[in-house]
């Protein structure tokens, strides 16, 4: 896939460009109405979900390649912006709960994935990143540019993430403790010279790991030269918010409109699948961090919360308002978000090949969208 592909393809017409923009409207509205009643994630989730619905009724929403690539790179300009000198400290600072994380996540990751393919009768590698314990948006890329059925991993992800911030307050509520003091939130770049410095390493890296054809080389290229000089103190800050907010959007719309031509009797398949996957995720996540609290000493609420396979952000919120340590529940999941980030498209290459067409049945396969760009 090239990093800056021509802006204009034969083909195009007034009423493509027309469908784009109504498809941006449509997510837009449904991010902001999520993102206003709080729901996890809500710009992404929203837009999602008001693509897919559209789609479902066949509508032809799309989002352009061109703007894709625009907002991998952004997105992976974000990511990396989350690791600082103070996170990577924090790495070291919890060993023993460390080290029980990164033994649960091939663990659960394998539990669920042939939970998926052998019990659900999920396609290899549609199983594979439905199986990925958070970074939802980092799994979603992945898994449309290694040819997995995106509606699947939708579903898996979308599912694990609503569940998990509707109970775990019910579940930990119990617990007495109380919220105190602010979260810690990483500062928005101070000048303009950081905002630019910032794009510009990320637009680097996406382009050498082009180069040097990295799996998932827009995304995880950006993503990681980001984290390089945010991680050694050389740039300060992250995105503003509103870039990060129209990516998210834009994110969502190109996976909601992967729903096109899916039928109802698919959708109540796709979501059996996904709480069954949901149940084993949980039960293992309960199990390593009732060993992981034992081992370390530390309340088996916060090593739950900090190891349920939820959103790095959803959790670190979740963590604040049950008053357990956001710190310590942030560095966490950003442990597991980096290892996800940079070994899910290593491991998708090794075992399943260049990228190819999604399994899906005749009667339910959407319409190919061969500019999506690929691996």
């Amino acid at each position: 896939m090239p990093l800056i592909p021509k802006l204009s393809r034969p083909g195009y017409s007034p009423r493509d460009f027309l469908w784009w923009a109504l498809t941006l409207a449509l997510a837009f509205a449904g991010g902001a109405l999520f993102a206003g009643v709080g729901m996890p994630a809500g710009w992404l989730s929203g837009a999602l979900v008001a693509t897919a619905v559209a789609a479902l009724f066949g509508a032809p929403v799309g989002v352009e390649s061109n703007v894709r690539v625009v907002t991998y790179v952004l997105l992976g300009t974000s990511m990396g912006s989350a690791i600082t000198p103070e996170t990577l400290h924090g790495l070291s600072t919890w060993p023993v709960t460390m080290v029980v994380l990164l033994v649960s996540v091939p663990v659960m990751m394998l539990a669920v994935t042939l939970y998926l393919e052998k019990v659900a009768g999920w396609d290899r590698r549609s199983a594979f990143f439905g199986a990925a314990p958070g970074a939802l948006s980092t799994v979603l890329i992945m898994a449309e540019s290694s040819g997995a059925d995106t509606r699947r991993v939708v579903f898996s992800q979308s599912l694990r993430l609503f569940v998990l911030v509707a109970l775990l307050p019910a579940a930990l509520g119990g617990l007495g403790h109380q919220p105190a003091g602010t979260l810690p939130i990483n500062p928005v770049v101070p000048d303009w010279t950081s905002f630019f410095l910032s794009i510009g390493v990320g637009v680097l890296g996406a382009f050498l790991a082009e180069k040097a054809r990295f799996p998932g080389g827009t995304m995880v290229g950006a993503m990681l030269a980001s984290g390089v000089v945010h991680g050694a103190g050389l740039i300060e800050g992250r995105l503003p918010d509103l870039l990060l907010i129209v990516s998210f959007v834009i994110l969502g719309a190109n996976s909601g409109s992967r729903f096109a031509g899916t039928k109802a009797q698919t959708l109540r398949r796709f979501f059996i699948d996904a709480l069954g996957a949901l149940v084993v995720a949980i039960a293992i996540s309960v199990a390593f961090s009732a060993l992981g609290a034992w081992l370390s000493g530390e309340p088996l609420a916060k090593v739950l919360v900090a190891y349920v396979p939820g959103a790095l952000e959803a959790m670190t919120i979740m963590a604040f308002v049950l008053g357990l340590d956001p710190a310590f529940v942030a560095a966490h999941h950003l442990a597991r978000f980096v290892g996800l980030a940079l070994l899910i498209p290593v491991i998708a290459r090794l075992f399943f090949g260049p990228p190819v067409a999604p399994v899906v049945s005749e009667d339910e396969a959407p319409p190919l969208d061969e500019s999506e760009p690929k691996d």
